[in-house]
């Protein structure tokens, strides 16, 4: 514990201290002149830190300076290296040029020398937009230059137009054309360069396409051939996607013939090595890009179509299609040159068989079966062009059509309708000769009794079949050539907007198997009107001996086309209800004509008369007695063995 003393000394010390400090403090003018001079050297200070950041910077920028001229001197080096001779070709601005013909828009870019989009002007997508057939596109060649590869598609080249500097906007009309020259310089070679010419005509949907070798022997040392890459991606153009790309697919003209890879399908690749191939087709359901060879063909080809890594409903595009082809090339010749086509437009008859290629076998027009395509080709398809001409709605083409194919098989039909209508009359006879041999193994009896009716009667059964089978290959054509013709592509008729395609009055919020969400009125009347048709020719067939379960087959059949037809063009289902309605009218016409009396009376007067055998029954009776006699001898056998 702390004494008095210890207090006080402890307290005078503490009072000693706060004096001496009080006592030696700076005055106020004091303290003013330290701050002064501290602000000072801390402002020295920051100044010579500054000063030391600067220089710090100054010299990272000239060393990245330096690093970039070295980094730029590789480049350049490695340019020239990777590229060749063509290394100055290697570096430069992309530029477009846009060109105008009667028929469509087309964009060059200097960058690869290629064609990167087409715009067609006469035709516009569901949506109403100009139809784009492509700007996803890429082609090129890969040439051996020196050690390396180089491809075109990387390379700038120089453009003029008619040997004259580019000015835009080029629009070309009529018989007009222009010549557009992407040039690829090769340095060290005199006048040595690559050259891609273009020829767009100004009424014509193929553009001239030229690949030109000048002064290039050892430079681009491929000897043989050259490989050509063509890479394009199909743009949804129509209301129907799945349909469209089920009508997506390349084809191509080989062997004098023309294949194709799988449409309605999984992706699908061919490798055609060694096969001269003439042309090359990006098809989609109403148009084309294609790639045509001139006198010289491609040497080979390999082609794909890509669908994967698309969305399910993808809103912008179809299919890739890639293809790399050969084109013929002699690496002795000082100058070579290779001379194609491009095409550029729609799968219309009337303008692609007017190139002599049969390219016109990309149109379904039913090319495995001759009769069906001869009739597309030389009956439907003229007749069809010249009622186009003149301006009527597509659906009252459609309806003419109609009536005047039932004119030029009228008298078929007659022949068929003719038939069953004597045959109906007939029916209480075959009703007699039924009850007569009730039993199944009376059948040929009752088979022989029924031919003898009808020829005492005048009436030929066969008479309505080989009708129907000439007609058949009409009624197979119209379904071929409605949902492949451009002509109907966005043509309205009553509620129906596309022709091309299926009409809807009502879209369901769901999908039905085998049948889809939308509802067509035009394949429900052709429904209805088969049902009826179907119905009137049971009741003609009322008493004859049918095959059971063949009523049924026959009510199933509408239904079956019901569910077959309801998203196919809505054209094709107007013609065939138009077509059965006109059928009802010849029915009716036709069984006017017949006089039952006649035919009752023609059939007593021969009542009694014998039957002249033809040569066929002759035949048919020999056959059978044989028959009989080989049964017989058989039972004879196996009663012996019992």
């Amino acid at each position: 514990m702390l004494d008095k003393n210890t207090i006080i000394g402890l307290v005078l010390i503490f009072g000693i201290f706060i004096g001496y400090g009080l006592w030696t403090a700076p005055s106020e003018k004091e303290r003013a002149a330290i701050k002064a001079k501290q602000d000072s050297a801390i402002r020295v200070q920051q100044k010579l830190a500054l000063e030391a950041k600067a220089h710090t910077i100054k010299d990272s920028v000239d060393l990245v300076s330096q690093d970039s001229t070295l980094l730029n001197t590789n480049q350049d080096s490695l340019r020239l290296t990777e590229f060749g001779a063509f290394a100055s070709c290697a570096k430069g601005e992309k530029d477009t040029i846009t060109i105008t013909n009667d028929l469509f828009e087309i964009k060059f870019s200097t960058l690869g020398g290629i064609v990167e989009q087409v715009t067609l002007k006469d035709y516009l997508t569901y949506g109403k937009k100009p139809v784009v057939l492509f700007d996803k596109n890429s082609y090129g060649l890969n040439l051996s230059v020196g050690q390396n590869i180089v491809r075109t598609e990387d390379l700038y080249f120089e453009p003029t137009i008619n040997n004259k500097p580019i000015t835009q906007p080029i629009n070309v009309k009529g018989d007009d054309s222009v010549v557009l020259v992407f040039k690829a310089k090769a340095e060290g070679v005199q006048d040595g360069a690559l050259e891609f010419r273009y020829i767009i005509r100004g009424n014509d949907y193929r553009v001239g396409y030229n690949v030109a070798f000048n002064n290039l022997k050892g430079i681009v040392t491929d000897q043989t051939s050259i490989e050509m890459v063509w890479n394009s991606d199909l743009r949804v153009q129509e209301k129907d996607r799945s349909v469209e790309l089920k009508n997506s697919s390349i084809y191509y003209y080989l062997k004098d013939e023309v294949d194709y890879l799988k449409e309605n399908g999984p992706d699908d690749k061919a490798d055609e090595n060694g096969i001269p191939i003439k042309w090359i087709s990006y098809k989609q359901q109403f148009f084309s890009t294609a790639l045509i060879a001139h006198k010289e063909q491609f040497t080979s080809a390999q082609m794909q179509t890509v669908t994967e890594n698309r969305p399910a409903k993808d809103s912008n595009y179809l299919r890739s299609m890639k293809s790399v082809l050969s084109i013929p090339f002699d690496g002795d010749k000082q100058k070579s040159e290779f001379s194609m086509d491009f095409f550029y437009g729609p799968n219309k008859y009337g303008v692609i068989s007017d190139y002599d290629i049969d390219m016109e076998r990309i149109i379904p027009l039913g090319w495995g079966f001759f009769l069906m395509q001869w009739v597309n080709r030389f009956a439907i398809i003229p007749v069809f062009d010249f009622l186009s001409q003149f301006d009527w709605n597509m659906g009252i083409v459609i309806l003419i059509l109609t009536i005047l194919v039932k004119i030029v098989l009228f008298p078929l039909a007659y022949k068929s309708y003719s038939s069953s209508g004597k045959m109906k009359v007939l029916q209480p006879e075959i009703k007699k000769i039924s009850e007569k041999y009730p039993k199944q193994e009376q059948a040929m009896e009752k088979q022989k009794a029924t031919m003898a009716l009808y020829k005492r009667a005048g009436v030929n059964p066969m008479a309505g079949c080989l009708p129907m089978l000439l007609q058949f290959p009409i009624l197979i054509a119209m379904f071929r050539f409605f949902p492949a013709s451009i002509e109907l592509r966005q043509q309205s008729f009553l509620w129906a907007d596309d022709l091309s395609s299926y009409d809807s009055i009502l879209n369901l919020p769901f999908t039905i198997p085998f049948y889809g969400s939308n509802v067509s009125l035009f394949c429900i009347l052709m429904t209805v009107a088969q049902i009826f048709y179907t119905r009137m020719t049971m009741q003609q067939q009322q008493g004859t001996n049918q095959v059971p379960g063949m009523k049924v087959m026959m009510y199933l059949m509408p239904v079956f086309m019901l569910f077959m037809l309801n998203k196919y063009s809505a054209a094709l289902n107007y013609y065939y209800f138009i077509s059965m309605c006109f059928t009802f009218l010849q029915v009716w016409a036709i069984r006017k004509t017949i006089n039952e009396e006649k035919v009752l009376a023609t059939l007593k007067a021969n009542q009694n008369k014998p039957m002249k055998k033809s040569k066929w029954q002759e035949k048919m009776e020999a056959l059978e007695k044989q028959s009989r006699a080989v049964a017989e001898q058989r039972q004879k056998q196996q009663n012996k063995r019992r």
